[in-house]
């Protein structure tokens, strides 16, 4: 697929490999032949060829248009022959990846082969679990609401091992199912070749003996029916790390409290966080007498209310001891 813009071509990238202030580089195979190097982000996905930009679109944005250069930065459309069949059937729209590739063909997008292409932890938008913190959980509230709601979402998790190796899978929410696409081929301590793909029925989560929120995928066809997403604790999950711009809390008909304020936010936030966790999944429960809800930056979440002060959400009711005038 090849755009061409207007009569003026912007010429991004030459056919000779030449290192770029853009994030291509060169390098010299062992036959001394030039290949670049490109990171940036999966904007549009071919039959057999995958677009990449340096600079990630919003994910709004379907299709990529030659239109956007400014916003899209550097681009190319890269053919896949020499591709894995299970890397390029992977490939996720807004991911990043590194693409190592030959000469480019002046054009916008430019025009290669790709040689290689592997995934790059990309903090800002994955939700990365290392052994000792987590990264973006509010990816993974983004991803669950979508599906709740029916609507398809996919989302792209990280698993950063002890030894350092990153283990990423691909969540694809789509016509009422689930397929995970784990991609292990960079862990250097197992020996992987390819790309396995898991399909399963339901999200489930629920709070653990050791006080961790469990989320998984069930009624799998792996060989346990069962496929972990992530064991997090309570206080990382319960209220994900966001910009909090507005709380409301109503109760009954009645908005008791509606509040931009930063103490009086902070105050209920930390509150919820370091309250006392209790699974509810074999309590038997009053109807809630209203709701709180956290109005983020990147997601809103809401939690049932119960006069008493205690809130519940995933499965989990939270005596947090908060009270509204």
């Amino acid at each position: 697929m090849k755009y061409v813009l207007g009569i003026i071509t912007i010429l991004f990238v030459t056919a000779c490999g030449t290192n770029l202030d853009n994030g291509n580089k060169s390098q010299d195979d062992e036959n001394n032949d030039v290949q670049n190097v490109m990171e940036g982000y999966v904007a549009n996905i071919g039959d057999n060829s995958v677009l990449v930009v340096e600079n990630r679109l919003d994910p709004s944005i379907s299709e990529f248009h030659p239109e956007q250069h400014e916003e899209a930065g550097n681009a190319i459309s890269f053919s896949l022959d020499n591709i894995e069949d299970s890397m390029a059937d992977s490939l996720m729209r807004g991911e990043k990846v590194q693409v190592t590739h030959g000469a480019v063909a002046e054009s916008y997008p430019g025009q290669s082969s790709a040689i290689a292409i592997k995934r790059i932890v990309d903090e800002e938008h994955d939700m990365v679990i290392a052994p000792d913190e987590t990264i973006n959980l509010v990816a993974l509230e983004q991803f669950i609401q979508k599906t709740e709601n029916n609507e398809e979402a996919t989302m792209r998790g990280v698993n950063i091992t002890v030894e350092g190796s990153s283990v990423f899978d691909t969540y694809i929410f789509q016509n009422g199912e689930y397929t995970v696409k784990e991609d292990a081929t960079q862990d250097n301590f197992v020996e992987v070749e390819t790309i396995s793909e898991v399909s399963c029925q339901q999200l489930e989560y629920y709070l653990t003996d050791d006080q961790n929120i469990m989320f998984e995928l069930t009624g799998c066809d792996n060989d346990t029916g069962v496929l972990a997403i992530a064991n997090l604790p309570f206080k990382d999950m319960i209220v994900p790390e966001d910009i909090y711009h507005r709380v409301k809390v109503i109760v009954g008909d009645e908005v008791v409290l509606d509040t931009t304020e930063e103490s009086e936010k902070e105050e209920i936030i930390t509150k919820i966080r370091e309250g006392t966790p209790q699974s509810v999944m074999a309590m038997t429960m009053m109807a809630p007498e209203g709701e709180i809800i956290l109005y983020g930056k990147q997601a809103i979440i809401h939690f049932d209310y119960q006069e008493v002060g205690n809130v519940i959400r995933y499965n989990t009711l939270v005596e947090a001891g908060l009270t509204f005038d």
